[in-house]
C-alpha cells in the first residue's frame, strides 16, 4: 500500500480543529481495539504485509527515544468484509521485545490489539495525528507511543475512510 504522509504530526487539539467529520474523528479517538470495532459489524481479516527487523527513518527513531537499537517493523492491513479499513505499522525495538514483553516479537497474523488491550502492563503515553494520501484520496492517521516496563514501541494506524 503506497501512502505518503501529507502533513506534519499534530496534537489532539489541532486535529480536533481540522477534522469536522465525526466518523473520522471517532476512528482517530477510538480507545479500544480497532480490530474489535471492525469485527463488531463486519467480517474481520488481517493481512500481514511484513514483520522483520528493518531500518526506520530518523523521525520514528526520535519518537521512540534515543539509542533504541534494532527495530522490528510490522505492517498489516485490517479488512472489514474484504474491504481495507486500516493500514497499521508497528515499530517494536528488539530491546522492548526482549526485556519488555516477548509476545510483541511473535504476533504473526494475530492482531496486536488482542494483547495490547487485554494486558494492563501497557501504558499509552502519546498520540499524534497526520494526513496521508494515495494517488486519489486523503486519509487521517494517528501514531501512538506505548511503554511496557518503561520500554517504548509505537503503532501508526491510517484509517482508509474517504
Amino acid at each position: 500500500m503506497k501512502l505518503k504522509q501529507k502533513s506534519s504530526w499534530i496534537n489532539y487539539k489541532e486535529m480536533a480543529e481540522q477534522v469536522s467529520d465525526e466518523i473520522i474523528k471517532s476512528w482517530l479517538t477510538e480507545n479500544g481495539p480497532i480490530t474489535k470495532r471492525i469485527s463488531a459489524k463486519e467480517d474481520f481479516e488481517l493481512n500481514l504485509i511484513r514483520d522483520e527487523i528493518d531500518e526506520v527513518d530518523e523521525t520514528d527513531k526520535k519518537y521512540l527515544g534515543d539509542d533504541i537499537g534494532e527495530i522490528k517493523v510490522r505492517e498489516v492491513i485490517l479488512f472489514g468484509n474484504k474491504v481495507p479499513k486500516v493500514y497499521a505499522k508497528s515499530l517494536i525495538p528488539v530491546k522492548t521485545i526482549e526485556k519488555g514483553f516477548s509476545k510483541l516479537g511473535s504476533l504473526g497474523t494475530k492482531p496486536l490489539g488482542d494483547i495490547l488491550f487485554e494486558k494492563d502492563i501497557f501504558n499509552k503515553i502519546d498520540v499524534i495525528y497526520s494526513t496521508f494520501s494515495n494517488e486519489i484520496n486523503i486519509f487521517w492517521g494517528r501514531k501512538t507511543k506505548y511503554l511496557v516496563k518503561d520500554l517504548p514501541f509505537s503503532v501508526m494506524e491510517i484509517f482508509l475512510i474517504d
